[in-house]
Protein backbone atom coordinates (compact mmCIF):
# COMPACT_ATOMS: atom_id res chain seq x y z
CA UNK A 1 0.00 0.00 0.00
CA UNK A 2 2.80 2.38 0.92
CA UNK A 3 4.52 1.67 -2.39
CA UNK A 4 1.30 2.37 -4.29
CA UNK A 5 0.83 5.63 -2.40
CA UNK A 6 4.38 6.63 -3.23
CA UNK A 7 3.77 5.85 -6.88
CA UNK A 8 0.57 7.89 -6.91
CA UNK A 9 2.32 10.86 -5.33
CA UNK A 10 5.28 10.61 -7.68
CA UNK A 11 2.98 10.23 -10.66
CA UNK A 12 0.92 13.21 -9.57
CA UNK A 13 4.03 15.34 -9.14
CA UNK A 14 5.29 14.33 -12.58
CA UNK A 15 1.93 15.11 -14.18
CA UNK A 16 1.84 18.49 -12.45
CA UNK A 17 5.35 19.26 -13.67
CA UNK A 18 4.46 18.29 -17.24
CA UNK A 19 1.26 20.33 -17.10
CA UNK A 20 3.14 23.31 -15.71
CA UNK A 21 5.69 23.05 -18.51
CA UNK A 22 2.97 22.85 -21.16
CA UNK A 23 1.17 25.87 -19.72
CA UNK A 24 4.45 27.75 -19.59
CA UNK A 25 5.33 27.13 -23.23
CA UNK A 26 1.77 27.75 -24.36
CA UNK A 27 1.86 31.10 -22.60
CA UNK A 28 5.24 32.00 -24.09
CA UNK A 29 4.02 31.46 -27.63
CA UNK A 30 0.31 32.22 -27.55
CA UNK A 31 -1.16 35.09 -29.45
CA UNK A 32 2.05 36.90 -30.34
CA UNK A 33 0.82 39.14 -33.16
CA UNK A 34 1.99 38.78 -36.73
CA UNK A 35 0.77 42.23 -37.86
CA UNK A 36 2.41 45.31 -36.37
CA UNK A 37 2.31 49.07 -36.83
CA UNK A 38 5.41 51.20 -36.50
CA UNK A 39 5.25 53.53 -33.50
CA UNK A 40 8.69 55.10 -33.25
CA UNK A 41 12.37 54.54 -32.56
CA UNK A 42 14.27 53.30 -29.53
CA UNK A 43 16.10 56.43 -28.42
CA UNK A 44 17.81 55.40 -25.15
CA UNK A 45 18.64 52.27 -23.15
CA UNK A 46 19.41 52.51 -19.43
CA UNK A 47 20.50 49.73 -17.08
CA UNK A 48 20.50 50.20 -13.29
CA UNK A 49 22.76 47.58 -11.65
CA UNK A 50 21.84 48.79 -8.13
CA UNK A 51 18.20 49.31 -7.28
CA UNK A 52 17.87 53.09 -6.73
CA UNK A 53 21.44 53.57 -7.94
CA UNK A 54 22.79 55.50 -10.93
CA UNK A 55 22.19 54.38 -14.48
CA UNK A 56 24.51 52.98 -17.13
CA UNK A 57 23.65 54.24 -20.61
CA UNK A 58 24.00 51.58 -23.31
CA UNK A 59 23.78 51.44 -27.08
CA UNK A 60 22.70 47.80 -27.13
CA UNK A 61 21.61 45.21 -24.61
CA UNK A 62 20.47 41.63 -24.15
CA UNK A 63 16.87 41.28 -22.96
CA UNK A 64 16.25 38.30 -20.68
CA UNK A 65 13.04 37.22 -18.98
CA UNK A 66 14.14 38.94 -15.76
CA UNK A 67 15.39 42.15 -17.33
CA UNK A 68 18.32 43.73 -19.13
CA UNK A 69 21.80 42.24 -19.26
CA UNK A 70 24.94 43.72 -20.78
CA UNK A 71 25.61 42.50 -24.30
CA UNK A 72 28.68 40.20 -24.59
CA UNK A 73 30.64 42.76 -26.62
CA UNK A 74 30.18 45.35 -23.84
CA UNK A 75 31.24 43.08 -21.01
CA UNK A 76 34.56 44.17 -19.54
CA UNK A 77 34.36 41.76 -16.64
CA UNK A 78 31.43 40.72 -14.51
CA UNK A 79 28.15 40.73 -16.44
CA UNK A 80 25.94 43.53 -15.14
CA UNK A 81 22.19 43.03 -14.95
CA UNK A 82 19.41 45.47 -14.30
CA UNK A 83 18.65 45.84 -10.58
CA UNK A 84 20.53 42.73 -9.47
CA UNK A 85 22.00 44.51 -6.43
CA UNK A 86 19.94 45.88 -3.55
CA UNK A 87 20.53 47.74 -0.28
CA UNK A 88 18.81 46.30 2.77
CA UNK A 89 18.62 46.98 6.51
CA UNK A 90 20.82 44.80 8.69
CA UNK A 91 18.15 44.19 11.35
CA UNK A 92 14.87 43.73 9.49
CA UNK A 93 16.30 42.58 6.13
CA UNK A 94 14.01 45.15 4.49
CA UNK A 95 15.01 46.80 1.24
CA UNK A 96 16.05 50.45 1.24
CA UNK A 97 15.74 52.83 -1.69
CA UNK A 98 16.19 56.46 -2.66
CA UNK A 99 12.67 57.09 -1.41
CA UNK A 100 14.30 57.15 2.03
CA UNK A 101 17.88 58.01 1.06
CA UNK A 102 17.74 60.28 -2.03
CA UNK A 103 21.50 60.35 -2.59
CA UNK A 104 21.41 56.63 -3.39
CA UNK A 105 20.78 57.75 -6.99
CA UNK A 106 24.40 58.92 -7.12
CA UNK A 107 25.92 55.48 -6.37
CA UNK A 108 27.62 54.25 -9.53
CA UNK A 109 28.24 50.56 -10.13
CA UNK A 110 30.67 49.29 -12.77
CA UNK A 111 32.26 45.96 -13.64
CA UNK A 112 35.87 45.91 -12.41
CA UNK A 113 36.96 42.42 -13.41
CA UNK A 114 35.47 38.95 -13.84
CA UNK A 115 34.14 38.74 -10.28
CA UNK A 116 34.22 42.26 -8.84
CA UNK A 117 32.12 45.38 -9.20
CA UNK A 118 33.19 48.87 -8.16
CA UNK A 119 31.02 51.22 -6.12
CA UNK A 120 31.53 54.97 -6.37
CA UNK A 121 29.73 57.90 -4.77
CA UNK A 122 30.54 61.55 -3.96
CA UNK A 123 33.02 61.93 -1.05
CA UNK A 124 33.52 58.14 -0.91
CA UNK A 125 36.55 56.08 -1.91
CA UNK A 126 36.03 53.52 -4.65
CA UNK A 127 35.06 50.16 -3.21
CA UNK A 128 35.64 46.84 -4.99
CA UNK A 129 33.11 44.17 -4.09
CA UNK A 130 33.41 40.51 -5.02
CA UNK A 131 30.18 39.26 -6.62
CA UNK A 132 29.28 36.68 -5.62
CA UNK A 133 31.43 36.70 -2.48
CA UNK A 134 33.68 33.80 -1.60
CA UNK A 135 32.04 30.81 0.04
CA UNK A 136 30.80 30.31 2.63
CA UNK A 137 28.57 33.28 1.96
CA UNK A 138 25.42 34.36 3.72
CA UNK A 139 22.14 33.79 1.91
CA UNK A 140 19.40 36.23 2.83
CA UNK A 141 15.74 36.90 2.14
CA UNK A 142 15.25 40.59 1.41
CA UNK A 143 11.75 41.90 2.02
CA UNK A 144 10.64 44.14 -0.84
CA UNK A 145 7.27 45.54 -1.89
CA UNK A 146 4.12 44.17 -0.28
CA UNK A 147 6.10 41.93 2.06
CA UNK A 148 7.54 39.70 -0.67
CA UNK A 149 10.77 37.96 0.36
CA UNK A 150 13.31 37.77 -2.47
CA UNK A 151 16.49 35.68 -2.49
CA UNK A 152 19.85 37.36 -2.12
CA UNK A 153 23.49 36.76 -1.25
CA UNK A 154 25.03 39.18 1.22
CA UNK A 155 28.08 40.98 -0.18
CA UNK A 156 30.08 41.24 3.04
CA UNK A 157 31.02 43.61 5.83
CA UNK A 158 33.17 45.99 3.79
CA UNK A 159 30.27 46.82 1.46
CA UNK A 160 28.00 47.18 4.49
CA UNK A 161 30.39 49.65 6.12
CA UNK A 162 30.73 51.67 2.89
CA UNK A 163 26.96 51.96 2.37
CA UNK A 164 26.26 52.75 6.02
CA UNK A 165 28.86 55.52 6.09
CA UNK A 166 27.63 57.05 2.84
CA UNK A 167 23.89 56.90 3.50
CA UNK A 168 23.66 56.92 7.31
CA UNK A 169 26.98 58.48 8.33
CA UNK A 170 27.30 55.52 10.69
CA UNK A 171 29.37 52.33 10.69
CA UNK A 172 26.41 49.97 10.46
CA UNK A 173 22.76 49.72 9.58
CA UNK A 174 22.78 48.86 5.88
CA UNK A 175 24.04 45.96 3.80
CA UNK A 176 24.32 45.00 0.12
CA UNK A 177 22.79 41.90 -1.46
CA UNK A 178 23.34 40.32 -4.86
CA UNK A 179 20.90 38.15 -6.81
CA UNK A 180 22.32 35.56 -9.20
CA UNK A 181 18.99 35.32 -11.07
CA UNK A 182 18.87 31.55 -10.62
CA UNK A 183 15.38 31.57 -9.07
CA UNK A 184 12.28 33.34 -10.31
CA UNK A 185 10.21 35.39 -7.91
CA UNK A 186 6.75 34.30 -6.79
CA UNK A 187 4.51 37.37 -6.76
CA UNK A 188 1.17 35.55 -6.61
CA UNK A 189 0.59 36.45 -2.96
CA UNK A 190 2.32 39.81 -2.66
CA UNK A 191 0.80 41.22 -5.85
CA UNK A 192 -2.54 39.40 -5.87
CA UNK A 193 -4.61 42.62 -5.92
CA UNK A 194 -2.68 43.99 -8.84
CA UNK A 195 -2.92 40.68 -10.69
CA UNK A 196 -6.68 40.73 -10.25
CA UNK A 197 -6.91 44.24 -11.68
CA UNK A 198 -4.30 43.98 -14.45
CA UNK A 199 -5.42 40.79 -16.15
CA UNK A 200 -2.23 40.39 -18.21
CA UNK A 201 0.11 40.76 -15.22
CA UNK A 202 1.48 37.32 -14.36
CA UNK A 203 4.06 35.65 -12.20
CA UNK A 204 6.34 35.73 -15.26
CA UNK A 205 6.27 39.54 -15.34
CA UNK A 206 8.65 40.03 -12.42
CA UNK A 207 12.30 40.91 -12.68
CA UNK A 208 15.13 40.62 -10.15
CA UNK A 209 14.70 43.36 -7.55
CA UNK A 210 12.34 45.38 -9.76
CA UNK A 211 9.23 46.90 -8.22
CA UNK A 212 6.86 44.93 -10.43
CA UNK A 213 7.93 44.04 -13.98
CA UNK A 214 11.34 43.43 -15.49
CA UNK A 215 11.09 46.21 -18.10
CA UNK A 216 9.76 49.76 -17.96
CA UNK A 217 9.26 51.88 -21.07
CA UNK A 218 8.74 55.63 -21.44
CA UNK A 219 7.58 57.81 -24.32
CA UNK A 220 9.63 60.97 -24.91
CA UNK A 221 6.57 62.97 -26.01
CA UNK A 222 4.78 62.17 -22.74
CA UNK A 223 7.64 63.69 -20.74
CA UNK A 224 7.67 66.74 -23.02
CA UNK A 225 3.93 67.21 -22.50
CA UNK A 226 4.36 66.97 -18.73
CA UNK A 227 7.08 69.62 -18.82
CA UNK A 228 4.68 72.01 -20.57
CA UNK A 229 2.21 71.60 -17.72
CA UNK A 230 4.65 72.48 -14.94
CA UNK A 231 5.29 76.06 -13.91
CA UNK A 232 8.95 77.03 -13.60
CA UNK A 233 10.08 73.43 -13.25
CA UNK A 234 11.56 71.02 -15.78
CA UNK A 235 12.47 67.37 -15.50
CA UNK A 236 14.02 64.78 -17.80
CA UNK A 237 13.06 61.21 -18.55
CA UNK A 238 15.80 60.16 -16.11
CA UNK A 239 13.53 61.20 -13.21
CA UNK A 240 11.39 58.19 -14.13
CA UNK A 241 14.25 55.68 -14.40
CA UNK A 242 13.02 53.71 -17.43
CA UNK A 243 14.91 51.01 -19.29
CA UNK A 244 13.71 52.16 -22.71
CA UNK A 245 12.89 55.61 -24.09
CA UNK A 246 10.88 55.66 -27.31
CA UNK A 247 10.79 58.67 -29.64
CA UNK A 248 8.08 59.23 -32.23
CA UNK A 249 4.61 58.44 -30.84
CA UNK A 250 2.27 61.18 -29.57
CA UNK A 251 2.00 61.84 -25.82
CA UNK A 252 0.59 58.95 -23.78
CA UNK A 253 0.12 56.73 -26.83
CA UNK A 254 1.90 54.03 -24.82
CA UNK A 255 -1.23 53.73 -22.65
CA UNK A 256 -2.94 52.02 -25.58
CA UNK A 257 -0.21 49.58 -26.57
CA UNK A 258 -0.96 45.91 -26.04
CA UNK A 259 2.16 44.36 -27.56
CA UNK A 260 5.56 45.92 -28.26
CA UNK A 261 8.31 44.64 -30.56
CA UNK A 262 11.83 46.09 -30.58
CA UNK A 263 14.39 44.34 -32.75
CA UNK A 264 13.58 40.65 -32.41
CA UNK A 265 12.29 41.03 -28.85
CA UNK A 266 8.58 40.92 -28.02
CA UNK A 267 6.94 42.36 -24.92
CA UNK A 268 3.43 42.49 -23.56
CA UNK A 269 2.22 45.69 -21.93
CA UNK A 270 0.87 44.28 -18.67
CA UNK A 271 0.42 47.30 -16.39
CA UNK A 272 0.58 51.07 -16.27
CA UNK A 273 3.49 52.43 -14.25
CA UNK A 274 2.23 54.17 -11.13
CA UNK A 275 4.54 56.84 -9.76
CA UNK A 276 5.86 57.75 -6.33
CA UNK A 277 8.18 60.19 -4.57
CA UNK A 278 11.18 58.73 -6.46
CA UNK A 279 10.29 60.90 -9.46
CA UNK A 280 10.89 64.07 -7.43
CA UNK A 281 14.60 63.27 -6.93
CA UNK A 282 17.03 64.92 -9.32
CA UNK A 283 19.01 61.98 -10.76
CA UNK A 284 22.13 64.11 -11.18
CA UNK A 285 22.44 65.61 -7.69
CA UNK A 286 20.24 63.48 -5.43
CA UNK A 287 18.17 66.44 -4.23
CA UNK A 288 14.42 66.06 -3.81
CA UNK A 289 12.11 68.72 -5.25
CA UNK A 290 10.61 70.90 -2.52
CA UNK A 291 7.54 71.39 -4.74
CA UNK A 292 6.94 67.63 -5.15
CA UNK A 293 7.32 67.98 -8.90
CA UNK A 294 6.68 66.26 -11.25
CA UNK A 295 4.43 64.18 -8.99
CA UNK A 296 2.27 67.17 -8.05
CA UNK A 297 1.44 67.99 -11.67
CA UNK A 298 0.88 64.36 -12.64
CA UNK A 299 -1.66 63.99 -9.85
CA UNK A 300 -3.82 66.63 -11.53
CA UNK A 301 -4.46 64.69 -14.73
CA UNK A 302 -2.93 61.19 -14.69
CA UNK A 303 -4.39 59.42 -11.65
CA UNK A 304 -4.68 55.64 -11.91
CA UNK A 305 -8.11 54.04 -11.75
CA UNK A 306 -6.60 50.89 -10.29
CA UNK A 307 -5.90 49.75 -6.72
CA UNK A 308 -3.52 52.68 -6.35
CA UNK A 309 -4.59 56.29 -6.82
CA UNK A 310 -1.03 57.18 -7.75
CA UNK A 311 -0.39 59.05 -11.00
CA UNK A 312 0.60 57.07 -14.07
CA UNK A 313 3.56 57.59 -16.41
CA UNK A 314 5.06 54.85 -18.58
CA UNK A 315 4.36 51.21 -19.38
CA UNK A 316 5.39 48.08 -17.50
CA UNK A 317 6.34 45.28 -19.88
CA UNK A 318 6.63 41.52 -19.57
CA UNK A 319 9.24 39.89 -21.81
CA UNK A 320 7.59 37.34 -24.07
CA UNK A 321 10.44 36.72 -26.52
CA UNK A 322 14.04 37.33 -25.46
CA UNK A 323 16.80 38.68 -27.68
CA UNK A 324 18.82 41.81 -28.39
CA UNK A 325 17.83 45.43 -28.85
CA UNK A 326 19.85 48.49 -29.84
CA UNK A 327 19.44 52.24 -29.91
CA UNK A 328 17.96 53.15 -33.28
CA UNK A 329 15.80 50.02 -33.55
CA UNK A 330 12.30 50.57 -34.86
CA UNK A 331 9.54 50.11 -32.30
CA UNK A 332 6.41 48.28 -33.44
CA UNK A 333 3.17 47.89 -31.50
CA UNK A 334 -0.35 46.59 -31.56
CA UNK A 335 -3.01 48.66 -29.85
CA UNK A 336 -5.65 47.50 -27.43
CA UNK A 337 -9.35 48.12 -27.96
CA UNK A 338 -9.97 48.81 -24.27
CA UNK A 339 -7.99 49.60 -21.14
CA UNK A 340 -5.62 46.88 -19.96
CA UNK A 341 -7.47 46.08 -16.71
Amino acid sequence: MANNTTLYIAGGATAAAILGTLIYWKRRNEMIPWAWEEAGTLKEIDLYPLKSGHRIELNKVDVTEVGLKQAPEDQKGLVLRDRFLIVYSDKENEFRTARTYPKMVLIEVAAHDADHVSLDAPTMRTLYVQVPPQKPYKEVKVTVHSGEAVNGIDCGDEAALWLSRYLLEKDSGLRLAYNDCSKRRDMTKSQSKLMQYYKYLTNFSGGVYHDLTSIMLMNKASVQDLNKRMNNYQITVKNFRPNFLVEGPPPYDEDNWEWVKIGNVVFRNVAECTRCIMTTIDPENGIRSSDREPLKSLEQYRASKGPSNSPVMGARLEVRRTGKVAVGDRVYVTKRKQRMA
